[in-house]
């Protein structure tokens, strides 16, 4: 509720304690909501132990040195009104005595790559909380490369970033208050750039109740691909494009609504209930369709035109 502005910390000196920090809660929206769990073969690879940052928390992936998955509570109702935008400041996460460090792409990436650092837990998503300080210190610590990818510019400004804000306008949360899990598509056919496989696909999930009283969970999911444009920038004549998989479109930057049953399987993760067919308003709008008439039916994959095309009910 309050709107004073503050000073945000995002580029100024980062408290390296992290105790303060208890990372995403699973209660959050009164719900069990717990964080993805992952398949067998990727368990095998999870080498590494979960971030806690203010209000996310982040799992690398070791072998590709981005996130296997972000969770975080958004707390619409109680965000913070950020002073505005200064130059971007990004840093490691050096805790357990550097022992995440090799697992960060950092700048020695970045720069000059055509890349942007997107966000996976967006930076205003954990600027909330008590008081400024809390606001502030979720908001800095969206800054930490664990919680980068490189995306193409028009991924990051026109996709990525108005999910939630989407979400929260629309899907008449309780209280304003969501879970978002954010992630990278990770496929053999991704292709290698400045000895970093990219990504050539992103995702959320996200997660929110409605009703008094006895409250409703709903979920959807969502997928947006940069196949078309990473080839084009890195000139790779290789590069698979995800079309074929999620839809025959070819665009440089594409959304794409699904199940998160759907998104599971091919994340290798899975979401518990949010990906029931009653929770799912997706899944809930494909079961209630008449599948013999095609006129009449939702594909696994639906097109977006834009952010605000998702059903969110």
């Amino acid at each position: 509720m309050a709107t004073k502005k503050i000073v945000p910390l995002s580029w100024v000196a980062l408290d390296p304690d992290y105790a303060n920090r208890a990372g995403y809660d699973p209660d959050f929206l009164g719900i069990k909501v717990p964080v993805p769990k992952l398949s067998k073969e990727l368990k095998r690879k999870a080498t590494l132990g979960v971030l806690a940052y203010e209000h996310f928390s982040v799992l690398l992936n070791p072998d590709r040195r981005l996130a296997f998955w972000t969770a975080v509570n958004i707390d619409g109702a109680n965000e913070k009104r950020l002073a505005n935008r200064a130059a971007d400041a990004w840093w490691t996460d050096d805790r357990d005595k550097g022992a995440f460090k090799p697992y960060q792409v950092t700048n020695t990436f970045y720069r000059t790559s055509g890349f942007e650092r997107g966000h996976l837990v967006r930076r205003l998503d954990p600027a909330w909380g008590a008081d400024d300080d809390e606001a502030a210190r979720g908001e800095a610590d969206s800054f930490h490369f664990s919680n980068c990818s490189p995306q193409i510019p028009a991924l990051n400004k026109q996709w990525w970033g108005k999910i939630e804000k989407h979400v929260l306008d629309t899907a008449n949360a309780n209280d304003q208050q969501i879970c978002v899990f954010s992630g990278c598509l990770f496929t053999d056919a991704d292709p290698t750039y400045k000895k970093l496989k990219i990504p050539l696909a992103f995702w959320k999930v996200v997660a929110w109740t409605v009703g008094t009283g006895n409250p409703k969970l709903k979920s959807l999911a969502f997928f947006v691909k940069q196949d078309e444009a990473v080839a084009k920038l890195i000139k790779a004549k290789g590069v698979q494009p995800l079309a074929v998989e999620l839809g025959t479109v070819p665009e440089a930057i594409q959304g794409y609504q699904t199940t998160v049953a759907e998104l599971a399987a091919q994340t290798g993760l899975s979401f518990g209930d949010l990906a029931k067919e009653d929770v799912d308003v997706y899944a809930g709008k494909r079961a209630n369709r008449l599948a013999p008439l095609a006129f009449n039916a939702i594909d696994v994959y639906r097109r977006l035109r834009r952010p605000s095309d998702l059903f969110t009910e």
